[in-house]
């Protein structure tokens, strides 16, 4: 096991370090530098890298300029893995594995892959997307590990990459967890009202939704759902305030604006602490149409924020077994119903008594050793593979 006083050079590499990725990191480098690892990411140089500082202050950082919407993440990749330094190459995400595939060809230093996102049929249509699901797999094969973050993602990665199940022993499900300490903590909201700033007063329910501002995330649904509850009426008052970041939130806007929804929906911008923003919440909404698990929802249990979300795999994987409430996936009428319900009869006593359950069963100290033991055997695996070549050829 690496020491600080000897530290291992981890590479990293995120094509998208927003929303899960972004969190994971910060929840797992903690735990990677104290097992004696120092970090490199090399991520694009774009409006994500400043949040991901923010998250990673004591990383170092390799910016890598776009291109449009490319971005070449290998070339830098592949050139700091031939200096040497590095023990092992941790890609996150599908994207960031391919680059990490390519620049890990034909070098000594193994390369690890973590997915944070399902995969889907539309990704692999027609002649094109049969190719790509072709060299995926085989990417994916030469990992020295994957992990999924759930046993939904598991079976997910296996269905559309069953080439990798005679590989099944360097496939690792390590579930998502949070930083439940953190959260057990009551945090200062002497400068952070939200009813003030919005102007609501203590009859309205504050709705909450927090993620990227992207379809897969369900907000076009919540937006749809929150309509029919204005037309149609019979419910307390209620608003909903959306907190993130993503390619849509213009037209999200403009939809609000629109349907004339502005007395009802307020739009922030991402915050890196959403604890302060959990603990006034009377509900949290997770209308997701995949996920590969969900942390916001983590987060809001261990505050002790009721929860209703979507029974997609992966978040019903999280919210199985706990007071939340879930909804079909995908269905308006369905999510609907769930507001109206929990607008009429929420669950607050049930949500505030899960809360000592919450924090021992997401609490990520024991995914994070988790992680730092699969690093620790991949590198030892390679140094010994190394050594014997390198006998080999004496």
């Amino acid at each position: 096991m690496p020491t600080s006083s000897f530290p291992s050079e981890l590479l990293l590499a995120a094509r998208w370090p927003v929303g899960g990725i972004r969190t994971h990191l910060g929840y797992n480098h903690a735990a990677l530098i104290e097992a004696g690892y120092r970090c490199t990411l090399v991520v694009p140089d774009d409006e994500t890298l400043t949040p991901l500082r923010e998250t990673l202050p004591q990383a170092e950082f390799l910016p890598v300029v776009r291109q449009g919407k490319q971005c070449s993440l290998w070339r830098p990749l592949r050139s700091l893995v031939a200096t040497g330094r590095f023990q092992a190459v941790h890609a996150h995400g599908m994207t960031a594995a391919a680059h990490a595939g390519l620049a890990c060809l034909g070098q000594k230093v193994p390369f690890l892959v973590t997915l944070h996102e399902p995969l889907r049929q539309a990704q692999f249509a027609g002649l094109l997307g049969m190719s790509k699901r072709w060299l995926l797999g085989q990417v994916l094969a030469q990992a020295a590990a994957v992990i999924v973050v759930s046993q939904d993602s598991r079976q997910n990665l296996l269905h559309y990459f069953p080439n990798l199940r005679r590989h099944s022993s360097r496939i690792y499900t390590i579930s998502n967890g949070i930083d439940t300490e953190r959260f057990a903590e009551q945090s200062d909201q002497s400068s952070f009202t939200l009813r003030d700033e919005l102007g609501l007063d203590d009859d309205t329910t504050l709705l909450g939704f927090l993620g990227r501002f992207m379809p897969e995330k369900g907000f076009p649904l919540l937006l749809d759902a929150i309509e029919r509850l204005v037309r149609y009426g019979s419910v307390p008052p209620f608003h909903l305030v959306a907190f993130g970041s993503g390619d849509y939130r213009r037209e999200y806007a403009a939809t609000i604006e629109q349907r004339r929804l502005t007395r009802f929906v307020t739009l922030r911008d991402f915050v890196p602490d959403v604890r302060p923003v959990l603990e006034q919440l009377d509900l949290v909404v997770t209308p997701s149409l995949w996920e590969a698990s969900s942390l916001i929802s983590m987060e809001a249990l261990c505050v002790g924020v009721p929860v209703l979300g979507s029974n997609c795999p992966g978040l019903r994987e999280v919210l199985h077994g706990t007071p939340s409430r879930m909804v079909e996936t995908g269905s308006v009428t369905a999510l609907e119903t769930g507001l109206r319900e929990a607008l009429h009869n929420p669950w607050y006593d049930e949500a505030s008594a899960y809360v000592t359950i919450a924090r021992q069963r997401y609490d990520n100290r024991r995914s994070a050793r988790q992680l730092v033991q699969v690093l620790a055997d991949v590198i030892q695996t390679r140094r010994r593979l190394n050594y014997s070549f390198s006998f080999a050829d004496r």
